[in-house]
């Protein structure tokens, strides 16, 4: 019997995820301290050269494709060097950055500064919210903060794909993502509060169990959010994936966009919970 489309699509899927998975977790697990960052500055450079390709009709001048990509690689660079600290200052240096290059090429054309704005959407939207993998990772407890999260989305994503499959009816936000459900979202939230909820139970004991719900639920959330804004830009850019970097996934931009809004809002939520002090982060 002849393989249809939909189940090679749904092989290769599988193929290029678990030969991305495996690598990845092995080096979260076990990698030294600079593999995390490495694989940030990886993302980072891949994410904004999908990015480029949404955000601009014509590819950008050399000179500004170097500053992007160079501005883009300062912000994992100096947060693995002074955390949040060094964030502040990538946003410091990308602003000035951009505005002294339009200053020494073409100071008097209004249409840079458009070129400008977009260019530090591109560098908040990837290399900024990325930057907060590497705030976690340098935690004691990083390393399986960020375990926990995968799982969180992992399985949001699962739970949502195969309830909305199976009870899915009413859409969600058909003008931007016509294939999700509002069942299928629900269902998403609960599998990832479920999973979130059994892993810290098993490799945070120390946390409440109200905390690990909370950290569960928003997360999932914030990933659900990424998945709709990456949609959203998708469509104004009149393309179904951002690349076809990954076969059988789209471009990585497909593949992080519940991560790039779920890390920070999890970095965040550990911090005003006082994670540190009490010995959880």
């Amino acid at each position: 019997m002849s393989e249809t489309p939909k189940s090679h699509s749904t092989k290769l899927r599988w193929i290029t995820g678990l030969l991305l998975g495996l690598p990845l977790l092995a080096c979260v697990v076990s990698g030294p301290l600079w593999i995390g960052p490495a694989i940030v500055c990886l993302a980072v450079s891949i994410g904004l050269w999908e990015l480029h390709g949404l955000l601009f009709d014509s590819p950008l001048p050399w000179k500004w494709s170097l500053l992007s990509f160079g501005v883009g690689l300062i912000f994992p660079t100096l947060t693995f060097a002074w955390g949040i600290t060094g964030i502040n200052c990538a946003l410091i240096i990308s602003f000035f950055s951009a505005l002294s290059l339009m200053l020494l090429l073409a100071p008097l054309e209004r249409d840079e500064i458009g070129r400008i704005a977009t260019l530090y959407f591109a560098w908040l939207y990837v290399p900024y919210l990325l930057s907060f993998v590497i705030l976690i990772w340098a935690k004691s407890n990083g390393r399986f903060w960020i375990l926990f999260l995968l799982a969180v989305i992992v399985s949001g994503d699962s739970g949502a794909y195969f309830t909305g499959r199976k009870v899915g009816s009413r859409k969600l936000y058909p003008a931007v993502s016509p294939k999700k459900t509002v069942e299928g979202a629900l269902g998403g939230l609960c599998s990832s509060l479920v999973t979130g909820t059994v892993l810290g139970l098993i490799f945070f004991r120390q946390v409440p169990l109200w905390s690990l719900c909370i950290f569960s639920l928003a997360a999932a959330l914030a990933g659900q959010v990424g998945d709709l804004v990456e949609s959203m830009i998708k469509r104004n850019a009149g393309k179904k994936d951002s690349s076809s970097l990954l076969p059988g996934h789209g471009g990585l931009l497909d593949r992080l966009d519940s991560l790039l809004f779920a890390f920070p809002v999890l970095w965040a939520l550990l911090q005003l919970s006082g994670a540190g002090h009490a010995g959880w982060f």
